[in-house]
């Protein structure tokens, strides 16, 4: 990495509708997928049409959408990846996250110019490997997450100063080795590295010793016991060390998650990586933000510590609540001062909200008056999905109203 060279901020879009969220709250890049493929089957993903429209979307914008193809496919489905493949050449993302050398293959043929950058399913942990992609031509690899950033300064200096190192800097972790979990496809079937984790690490379990049996490793209390489940990571407090490490792509975990959390996560990371470039110090703020999406317990992954020790299970596997995401602004007229808006919770005449905008920590406010779609006075927005009007002096499309 260049000295001094501000890193991308890489969010998750698990569907059309986060990738814009990602982007108008300031993402330089998003990784998605269509419905085959990703590691995350159980998201929304996009269709074609709906890749197209994200690609077109975010480059207006001056972001990149980086299509993940990181699943480890078995022969029979070899047939189906290349007419995937052939789909993806008329729309040419900006880049390709794979694992498997055998999909890199097949996307090169169908795309010669495909720019490939190596996912973390591969388990990248050496400059050594790290050299004999860049000889194969990948742009970038996603390290493996057991990395300290002491070893990761180390394989900066170690390998060709083009090559990106990309790392995993907020959101849920896997207690396995870079996702290469086989207790899923075991208990029920599901194929973790298809794509479709059943998520076991997340289950109370007892641990006895077979030739100890008195010895009981591990019991149920009354918060349950969660000798696999991981802390959520939270490096937004370290800027500097991640930097000063040589990454050059902050990625946040989160395509599961949800549009409020996708945008709120990325704003508060946006405004950090700002702020450090500027020269200020690190804005509490930004701390705060990231309690008010639904998460776990946060640490630091093993970025400080080694993964040999526990600091990052959890002591009790239940999210941490988050404020409730209210509606979505979808226009606003300054001269009535109201703004059309989209129901996402129900909200009440009087009730205390906060309005968000990208790179702001939010505004509270009262909720004032509320019409339906006939300008009729309404005390509520009771009804999924609706659309209504409310006054409010300023906002902005794509504002986020939350309590």
């Amino acid at each position: 990495m260049q000295a001094n060279r501000k890193p991308e901020l890489l969010s998750p879009a698990g569907n059309l509708e986060k990738l814009k969220y990602a982007v108008n709250y300031g993402a330089d890049a998003v990784y998605c997928a269509l419905d085959r493929f990703g590691m995350r089957a159980s998201a929304g993903n996009l269709s074609p049409e709906q890749l197209a429209e994200g690609l077109d979307y975010a480059h207006s914008k001056g972001a990149k959408v980086y299509v993940t193809l990181n699943t480890m496919p078995r022969d029979n489905e070899l047939s189906d990846l290349k007419e995937y493949a052939k789909i993806l050449a008329q729309t040419t993302p900006d880049a390709f996250i794979i694992s498997d050398p055998g999909v890199m293959d097949i996307i090169k043929q169908e795309i010669p110019n495909a720019v490939l950058h190596l996912s973390t399913q591969a388990s990248t942990v050496n400059s050594a490997s790290i050299n004999f992609w860049s000889r194969y031509g990948v742009k970038r690899v996603v390290l493996a997450r057991e990395l300290s950033l002491n070893e990761i300064r180390l394989i900066r200096e170690n390998i060709n100063p083009d090559m990106e190192i990309e790392c995993f800097v907020h959101g849920a972790m896997c207690v396995s080795y870079s996702g290469r979990c086989l207790l899923s496809n075991y208990l029920t079937g599901r194929n973790a590295n298809g794509g479709a984790c059943a998520q076991p690490c997340r289950w109370k379990y007892h641990l006895r010793e077979e030739k100890r049996s008195e010895n009981l490793y591990a019991e149920e209390d009354p918060q349950g016991t969660y000798v696999f489940s991981s802390r959520d990571m939270r490096m937004i407090e370290h800027i500097g060390d991640l930097v000063n490490a040589g990454v050059d792509s902050f990625k946040i975990e989160g395509r599961m998650k949800s549009a409020y959390y996708t945008a709120a996560i990325t704003n508060a990371y946006r405004i950090a990586i700002d702020n450090y470039f500027d020269g200020k110090e690190f804005d509490i703020n930004c701390l705060r933000e990231t309690e008010n999406v639904s998460h776990r317990e946060y640490g630091t992954g093993y970025f400080y510590t080694s993964p040999d020790i526990d600091a990052n299970v959890v002591d009790a596997n239940e999210y941490i609540a988050d404020r409730p995401f209210l509606a979505t602004v979808s226009e606003f007229n300054p001269e009535k001062g109201l703004a059309k808006c989209y129901q996402r919770n129900k909200m009440l005449k009087g009730q205390n909200a906060n309005l968000l905008s990208p790179k702001s920590f939010g505004r509270d406010f009262v909720i004032g008056n509320m019409y339906d779609m006939e300008m009729n006075p309404i005390e509520s927005t009771p009804h999924a999905g609706m659309e209504f009007y409310l006054e409010i002096d300023s906002a902005n499309a794509g504002d986020i109203i939350r309590g």
